[in-house]
């Protein structure tokens, strides 16, 4: 197998991960009353306007990361599989960061962390695939 096919599996991926991450973009802008009842299930009778605004801003870095993650997985396929291992490097960071200042995941019911479950295993699957695969091709 050449370099160039065992970069095309994470890049379809980042493409994938990459189109998740517009479409999160949408929701948490344009769509984001919907995301509020169906997957945030925040409580907006406190801070309403603060709550909106942090859900907003959030999704326009979506929409940034969306972008350079299509943009890495078409023009610059190579980097892609170091770019699915800096997803799970940000969100472990964030989760440590989150346990040092005292955040849990708390007993609201937010769905969200579902589908971010599954985003970050997809991001894992591929990178071990990967690697399986780059490991493989050595010894032959």
């Amino acid at each position: 197998m050449k370099t160039k096919d065992r970069n095309d599996f994470p890049s379809w991926v980042l493409l994938f991960v990459g189109i998740f991450d517009v479409i999160r973009g949408f929701m948490h802008t344009f769509n984001i009353s919907w995301a509020v009842d169906v997957f945030a299930k925040l409580d907006l009778s406190v801070a309403k306007d603060a709550q909106l605004f942090l859900l907003a801003a959030f999704g326009i870095s979506n929409y940034l990361t969306g972008f350079i993650f299509i943009l890495i997985s078409r023009k610059a396929k190579h980097l892609s599989v170091y770019m699915l291992s800096f997803i799970l490097a940000a969100y472990a960071l964030g989760v440590v960061a989150m346990r040092v200042v005292g955040l849990t995941k708390g007993d609201n019911a937010f769905r969200g962390m579902y589908i971010m479950m599954g985003y970050l295993l997809i991001c894992l699957l591929t990178l071990v695939k990967f690697a399986w695969d780059h490991n493989r091709i050595k010894s032959i």
